[in-house]
């Protein structure tokens, strides 16, 4: 506690001072030593949730706020002959004593609202309403592909679909809290964060939202080892980068292929049969890793239910396709020159799932060309993988930390 409450004192003057350079090679400062003086949070530990469904910690959040569960329609989904609704599932947390606003959470690929219960039960006691939603194609959400073998298939229709859903919802939160001048706050991991840059953009200076956290975010995602250079792989890479577009249709049999893994089930067996679970791309807490694949696995009942279960993995190429031309404008000056709002960016040292290139280019490109007071204020964590928010304690927390820090100084800002 003393370590987190040191950190939030170094913190909270650095976003108030410090601007990064605008030099797209200019890696990330590791995120500060704590600093004493500033206000201790109330973080969990990675034991205290061990071998606990996502239900048992919902009710453990319970304690301390009030659910609201519901849903809403998206845009539809398929060829305008036969387009097919799409139901958004989403869960409230509304704090019985909220002293510090909302936290709108914006899961990312393959994510859902079961996977962050930890975290929302952390925001909320420390004393902000927590707001998620699962992306349509996954979680509880409608998804997208028809048939027998696609359901857990990691797919979208249009990117676009994505940001436009949430812009929905973020509207939703605003009306549900009323009067309230309490700061609204969004945090977001991977995919979300190129969800939530894109939404920053096209809302520009009329969003609600006070401030974002963007934890490890596809401004870029790697598409092959960086070991790797064979011409196939080139090939692939220069496809994403440059050559991906967002088609308005989609491909019959090719555009819904998986291009990598063989389903839930199939990813989850070689998970746990490797001999180390400690080796993987997503995080050093086998602990948390284990609890996630659970919540993954999730059920839901009731007519807020756009599906069944949580139950998905592994891209399509529609998938590829949208998310690499959906990065690519997130950190586009275009797109940055109308983000106006500060922007905290949480950077892993050993993330092999998204580029830090692209990080560093996208808080550049927001420091050089953006509407005030739009910023951006990186940091890296050198020894964190991809999924930080379920990574080891001593990497987990002071990330957290970091980003309740720099809500609290937004809020001390006075915007």
């Amino acid at each position: 506690m003393r370590l987190a409450a040191r950190m939030a004192a170094t913190l909270i003057a650095t976003v108030l001072g410090f601007a990064l350079p605008a030099r797209a090679d200019a890696p990330f400062p590791e995120l500060p030593a704590p600093a004493a003086g500033a206000e201790p949070w109330a973080l969990s530990s990675e034991g205290r949730f061990a071998g606990q469904s996502w239900a048992a910690i919902e009710r453990e959040t319970l304690k301390l706020a009030k659910l609201r569960v519901g849903s809403f329609e998206g845009a539809p989904t398929g060829p305008a002959w036969r387009e097919r609704p799409v139901r958004i599932h989403y869960r409230a947390y509304e704090a019985l004593a909220e002293t510090r606003g909302a936290v709108i959470v914006v899961p990312g690929f393959t994510e859902g609202a079961t996977m962050y219960q930890e975290v929302v039960h952390d925001l909320v006691r420390n004393g902000h309403s927590v707001y998620i939603h699962d992306h349509r194609g996954q979680g509880f959400s409608t998804r997208l592909l028809e048939g027998a073998g696609d359901a857990d298939k990691g797919h979208v229709d249009r990117f676009d679909h994505l940001v436009r859903d949430l812009g929905y919802f973020v509207t939703l939160v605003r009306a549900w809290r009323g009067e309230s001048r309490a700061p609204i706050h969004l945090l977001a991991h991977s995919m979300g964060g190129a969800v939530v840059s894109l939404y920053l953009a096209r809302a520009g200076r009329e969003t609600p939202v006070a401030s974002a956290a963007l934890v490890t975010p596809m401004h870029e995602h790697t598409v092959r080892p960086p070991a790797q250079t064979g011409v196939a792989d080139r090939a692939i890479t220069s496809w994403c980068e440059e050559l991906s577009f967002r088609l308005p249709f989609e491909l019959p049999w090719v555009s819904a292929r998986r291009v990598q893994g063989e389903g839930f089930d199939a990813e989850r067996a070689a998970f746990f049969a490797q001999a180390d679970l400690a080796d993987n791309d997503m995080s050093h807490s086998v602990e948390r890793l284990r609890r996630r694949w659970a919540d993954r696995d999730a059920r839901c009942e009731g007519p807020h239910c756009g599906h069944g279960d949580a139950r998905v993995s592994g891209p399509t190429l529609r998938w590829v396709g949208q998310a690499c031309a959906a990065a690519r404008e997130a950190r586009s000056p275009d797109a940055t020159a109308r983000i106006a709002v500060p922007l905290l960016l949480l950077q892993g040292g050993q993330d092999s799932i998204v580029q830090a290139q692209a990080q560093q280019q996208f808080c550049a490109r927001v420091n050089t060309g953006a509407a005030a007071p739009g910023r951006c204020t990186g940091w890296r964590l050198p020894a964190a993988r991809h999924a930080l928010l379920v990574e080891r304690d001593d990497l987990r927390n002071p990330a957290l930390a970091a980003v309740l820090s720099f809500y609290a100084a937004q809020a001390g800002a006075g915007r």
